[in-house]
This record gives C-alpha cells, sequence and structure tokens, in this order.
C-alpha cells in the first residue's frame, strides 16, 4: 500500500504512538536518574558531585554527616571550605586532572572535622555525567583513612623507637666491651707487677743473711700478695655490680643512710667524727644500688678525711624538678678540680696506694650504677680544702 493510499486518520495514530513511546522512555530515565540519585543519596560512602571549580552540587547524607552540616546547607559551597590548609593545594591538583580528561583520580588530604581533631581521608574522584546544564561535574568518594593512618603512625614510631633502642644497645655494648678491655689491661698490669714483686722479695729473701732485712722483704712480699687479693675482690665487685639486677620500688634514703652509718662504724673507731645528717627523701629506686652509692661517698670521705683532727662529714640535699641532689661534703684531702673527672674513671686513683689505700674502682661504680639508672654523679673540691661528692637522682628512674 503507497503512502497517498493510507486511510485518512492513520498518521495522527502513529504520531500518538511514537509520542506515547517517547514519553515512556522519558519517564524510564527520570525514574532510573530518581533511583541513581536515592542510591548516591543513601549510600553508605560519603560522596559528593562537585563542579570544576570545587562547588558542591550535591552531598549525600553520608558525606553531610561527615562534614556536619545538612546537605542543603553544602550546596554551592565550596569542597575546600572543609578540607584544611595543608591540603588545599592536593584538592585543586585533583580536581584539575579530574576535569582535565585524565580520568579516575585519588589523593589523600586532611578535612577540618566537626570535632576539630582533622581526618585523613582518601578522595577518589571520576567523571559524572553533565548536570541539565551541561556543565561538567565529578563525583568525588570519601573513605576516612584515620585509623589507619594513626595504627602507620603507631608503627613507624614503635619501629624508630627499636631502632633508637638497638642502637642505644649497640653504643652500650661497645662501652662495655671497651670499658672491660681497659678493666682487663690495667687489672692485669697491676697484679703483674704486684706478683713480680712479691718473687722478687721471696727470692731475695731466700738469700738474705741478715735476719731483720729477711723479716722486712718478707713482709713487703706479704704486702704485695695482699695488694693482689684486694684488687682481685675489687674486679670482683665491679663485675657483680655490672650484673646487679635492679628493682625500682620506693626507698627510704634516710634509712639507707643509717644502715651505711652503721656498717662503717668500725672506720671511725677511736676518731673524732662529725656527721651532721640532713632530712632525705623518700625515691624510686634499687635500694641495692643506692646503699652502694652512699656506703662507697661514705667510705671515701672517712678515708680522706684520716689526716683531720676532727673529720667533718655534712650531708646535703637539692631539689629541681626532675632530680633529687644528694651530696656528702667533708673537711678533707680534697683534689685539684683538673681532676674531677679522672676521680670516677676505672682504677681513677689521685693518690698511692702507700698513702691512701683503694683500687680506684669504688667510685667507678658509683657512676656506672647511677648512670645506668638516668642518673650522674660528680665531685667539688679544692686541694687541703675538702670535696664534695654529688649523686643526682631521677624522681622517674629508668630501670636498670
Amino acid at each position: 500500500m503507497t503512502r497517498d493510499a493510507l486511510p485518512s486518520g492513520s498518521a495522527p495514530a502513529v504520531a500518538d504512538d511514537q509520542i506515547t513511546v517517547l514519553e515512556a522512555r522519558i519517564q524510564a530515565l527520570q525514574a532510573s536518574a530518581e533511583q541513581t540519585l536515592a542510591l548516591f543519596l543513601e549510600a553508605p560512602q560519603a560522596a559528593f558531585l562537585v563542579t570544576p571549580q570545587g562547588r558542591i552540587v550535591q552531598a549525600n547524607l553520608a558525606g553531610a554527616a561527615l562534614l556536619g552540616s545538612g546537605a542543603h546547607v553544602l550546596k554551592g559551597r565550596p569542597l575546600s571550605a572543609s578540607v584544611a590548609p595543608s591540603s588545599q593545594a592536593a584538592l585543586a591538583a585533583l580536581l584539575g586532572r579530574v576535569f582535565g580528561g585524565q580520568g579516575r583520580q585519588t589523593a589523600e588530604v586532611q578535612l577540618a572535622a566537626p570535632q576539630g581533631t582533622p581526618l585523613h581521608v582518601l578522595l577518589t574522584a571520576a567523571p559524572h555525567l553533565r548536570d541539565g546544564e551541561g556543565e561538567p561535574l565529578c563525583q568525588i568518594s570519601v573513605t576516612d583513612v584515620s585509623a589507619f593512618k594513626a595504627a602507620h603512625q603507631v608503627l613507624l614510631e614503635t619501629t624508630q623507637q627499636q631502632d633508637l633502642h638497638l642502637q642505644q644497645l649497640a653504643a652500650r655494648h661497645r662501652q662495655l666491651g671497651e670499658e672491660f678491655r681497659m678493666l682487663t689491661l690495667t687489672s692485669e698490669r697491676i697484679l703483674s707487677g704486684a706478683v713480680d714483686r712479691a718473687q722478687t722479695l721471696l727470692t731475695q729473701a731466700g738469700t738474705e743473711t741478715d735476719p731483720d732485712k729477711r723479716q722486712g722483704m718478707l713482709g713487703d712480699a706479704s704486702a704485695a700478695l695482699h695488694q693482689t687479693q684486694t684488687v682481685l675482690d675489687a674486679v670482683k665487685g665491679y663485675m657483680q655490680a655490672r650484673a646487679m639486677r635492679t628493682r625500682v620500688r620506693a626507698v627510704d634514703l634516710n634509712r639507707v643512710l643509717r644502715d651505711v652509718l652503721r656498717d662503717t662504724a668500725a672506720q671511725t673507731a677511736g676518731r673524732h667524727v662529725q656527721v651532721t645528717p640532713t632530712a632525705l627523701p623518700t625515691v624510686q629506686g634499687d635500694v641495692q644500688v643506692l646503699r652502694l652509692i652512699l656506703h662507697e661517698y661514705v667510705t671515701n670521705a672517712l678515708k680522706f678525711t684520716r689526716p683531720r683532727a676532727t673529720a667533718e662529714l655534712r650531708f646535703l640535699l637539692q631539689e629541681t624538678g626532675t632530680e633529687y641532689w644528694v651530696g656528702l661534703q667533708d673537711n678533707g684531702v680534697g683534689f685539684n678540680m683538673r681532676q674531677k673527672d679522672r676521680i670516677f674513671e676505672l682504677f681513677g686513683r689521685l693518690h698511692a696506694p702507700e698513702t691512701y689505700e683503694g683500687t680506684g674502682l669504688g667510685l667507678a661504680v658509683v657512676r656506672q650504677l647511677c648512670e645506668r639508672c638516668g642518673g650522674r654523679a660528680w665531685a667539688e673540691g679544692k686541694v687541703d680544702q675538702g670535696a664534695t661528692f654529688w649523686f643526682a637522682w631521677p624522681k622517674a628512674p629508668r630501670p636498670g
């Protein structure tokens, strides 16, 4: 049938059918758009539709909640207003790449959260269908990665702390190795000299015909052998102090001092000794360590005040925000301040053993124990005008 032969009224019917089909398609598209918008608005992940200038065209419910505002309030507002200043450039670069035709892009930024604590988020941006006016848009999905960043930071800090701890252990091992090497060499030299001297004296005494001289040689040989035992005992004590396992607890220094003065009473027999105590604090520390430190300081003061008619020992106390400084002042022979560091060194004697007994290890132990717990030890003095020996004990000592 030709077009001219169509019955009258057929053309309008066809047109009506086409209109009906188009209307159905439009309705379907509208329904699809509404469904898509509903999915967008109700999506559990925060999302925004933004213009090339970064202005929000639409925010879903999760996105509005993330920014602490209503979706209607956010319309037309720059997304950058909710981004931390340090992340503004990253957001601008992200939009530039997406609208520049580079497709899906990501960037990590900080959001200025309503609670005041910045949120670390990952922005995923992709081109979006143009709106009714034909302006290009992009959809930005937001993933909160704050927990991941916090965990990563904790892991990073833990790793750094472990690295630092390993470096400190390595440095400590090197220090111990050098210290033990010096201890071994020095003690070997002292012991060898004392043994050689004893053997020489014994040999000479075997051929000496004068009884008095022979007896003197035997006495000197006995003194040399006694010196070897003294050094061995001192080295043993030093090694025991090095290996001492400490336990931090509350320690009353007044009680510790009373015990030390009682233990050293034999050294004051037949002497005039005047002790001026002071009120000492209760500190956190190991009682064995603190007793050893005070014992060494008291013994040292009694030794070097022996030439005085009256030995004067005065205890001192100073306090800072982080430490207690405990001092023992004496009126003994003192020392030259140029030698103040040598006093605390291994075998750091300032006097000949014939003048003052000892091995020079006691004060080295004091400094080592103080530093091991986070404290310090030092001395002040003047020749023939006495000395003051201090130790600073931290209010929060580290475990030894």
